[in-house]
């Protein structure tokens, strides 16, 4: 048996999606090959973007992935992009200070103003980068707030957008040399008698390994999402029921790692939520964000106003529910909203997801399982309400500035489950990237990007700007390792 596992960047083998097969070569390695410049842990996108960037400046760089093959969010995402100041938006009237109020105003101001600006500030041109890479991403123009003229979509052909990217990320990592390490799990970050970090220790496939750096170490291995304890010890117990939305290999390491170290643990309470049906990962946002519908748990009583956003409601469900068990109640006429009911209904048969259909609530409510008498009974008074104009007296009340009645069939409920895709909580970040401790001083030798470093964000983001920040901020940290 030769000592390490080298995973070969094999991005054709990639294709689709996370579930890809990929190439593996087994190389005899030595104690030399394991110091390094710039020692990165976690292969998303973060942490890639970051060990490119090194490898450009010049930097011998590993990136430590614990798991067969990379496996973070992004792969799960669309996709989206989000940033002010690239060269496709030299015509818009957007600011960099106008993004950065925006994304201050979007974490009630409890987010690092230095770092939003940092982030903001690289946002351009780590897009411009990206597209330089042939990441096929384009601009759209004129969109609801806090969008505007900031989102940049990627062009797919049905593969999902965060793995398109991803696989030209790996792709300029392996023509510039970095090496990444597979089936590699980092659980101890090295210090010298200054508390300077100046390495990693890692379970390998043969085991325990030191991976030395003398310019830094970047921790980019997610947040604590898939970590049931984290999220019930900062969250509450209510956050056990959230369902998982990403992957599940954010199990908690950024936390873990750092706080021997005396690391400032920031916004652990936070996270961003959407809904899901958790037995076929289905999203029924289409349905859930639309002005048409209203939500009940099982016993068939409406629980939420569902004019509330995505997240904040998403957050509500397993906390007003024993089982974070709804559904979306709506009529056909919800296909008036840009027939979104059918192109719902098309994608839930692909990914055999249940959605239940019925000429009558007692027969819709039979169909589903929800209480039959209490559905009746919740449809007649949402409906009542609308039509007096009283539907903000509702309890809950249902605030939405044109409400629908339910009112034509067929009716359909829809299943619906709050999850949880990125924790924003972790140890906190200056706008270098750099870690701090207890007293906002940066721990030597450390940093961190993505949904592994706190401070960022707060409640929410400008959509899109999870995964443009995490290359960005994982950009200036691999910069500022390799200034000195």
């Amino acid at each position: 048996m030769k000592r390490r596992h080298l995973f070969h960047f094999g991005i054709a083998s990639l294709a689709a999606t996370v579930s890809s097969s990929a190439t593996y070569a087994q190389e005899q390695t030595n104690e030399k090959e394991l110091k390094f410049d710039f020692v990165v842990i976690g292969a998303g996108a973060a942490g890639i973007a970051a060990a490119v960037e090194a490898r450009s400046l010049g930097a011998s760089v590993a990136v430590l992935e614990k798991a067969p093959r990379p496996d973070g969010n992004t792969f799960y995402a669309s996709g989206r992009l989000c940033g002010v100041g690239s060269r496709f938006q030299k015509d818009t009237s957007d600011t960099l200070e106008k993004f950065v109020n925006d994304a201050w105003h979007e974490t009630q101001g409890i987010g690092d103003r230095k770092v939003i600006e940092a982030f903001a500030k690289e946002s351009g041109p780590s897009i411009d980068w990206l597209i330089d890479m042939g990441v096929p991403l384009t601009l759209k123009k004129n969109l609801p707030f806090p969008n505007l003229s900031r989102a940049f979509f990627m062009k797919t052909d049905g593969t999902t957008g965060g793995s398109i990217l991803m696989r030209k990320l790996l792709k300029k990592a392996k023509d510039l040399g970095v090496k990444l390490f597979v089936n590699t799990k980092a659980f101890e970050l090295i210090t010298d008698k200054n508390q300077k970090v100046i390495g990693v220790k890692a379970q390998t496939p043969t085991g325990v390994e030191e991976f030395m750096a003398s310019r830094g170490v970047l921790i980019a291995t997610g947040g604590f999402s898939a970590n049931e304890e984290m999220r019930v010890m900062y969250m509450g117990p209510w956050a056990a029921r959230l369902c998982l939305r990403g992957s599940t290999r954010n199990t908690g390491e950024n936390i873990l790692m750092t706080r021997p170290l005396g690391a400032k643990l920031v916004n652990m309470t936070e996270f961003y939520a959407g809904p899901i049906v958790p037995e076929t990962h289905a999203n029924p946002a289409r349905i859930s964000n639309s002005a048409y519908g209203m939500i009940v748990d099982k016993n068939g009583l409406r629980i939420v106003d569902e004019s509330l956003g995505q997240a904040i409601r998403s957050k509500l469900l397993p906390q007003v529910t024993k089982d974070n068990r709804t559904f979306i109640i709506c009529d056909i006429k919800t296909n008036d909203e840009d027939n979104i009911l059918t192109k719902l209904l098309d994608r839930f048969k692909r990914l055999n997801s249940p959605v239940y259909e019925a000429n009558t609530i007692p027969e819709l409510a039979k169909l589903s399982g929800i209480n039959e008498k209490n559905l009746i009974a919740s449809v007649k008074e949402f409906n009542d309400a609308i039509k007096k104009g009283k539907a903000a007296e509702l309890n809950p009340p249902h605030n939405r500035k044109n409400p629908h009645p339910i009112l034509t069939a067929p009716f359909f409920a829809i299943p619906m489950s709050g999850g949880i895709a990125a924790t924003f909580g972790g140890p906190k970040i200056n706008e270098y990237g750099q870690v701090v401790d207890l007293d906002d001083t940066p721990i030597k030798g450390l940093y961190a990007a993505g949904n592994a470093a706190g401070g960022l964000w707060y409640a929410e983001d400008i959509p899109g700007c999870q995964i443009t920040s995490g290359i960005a901020m994982g950009r200036i940290a691999a910069r500022h390792a390799l200034q000195k």
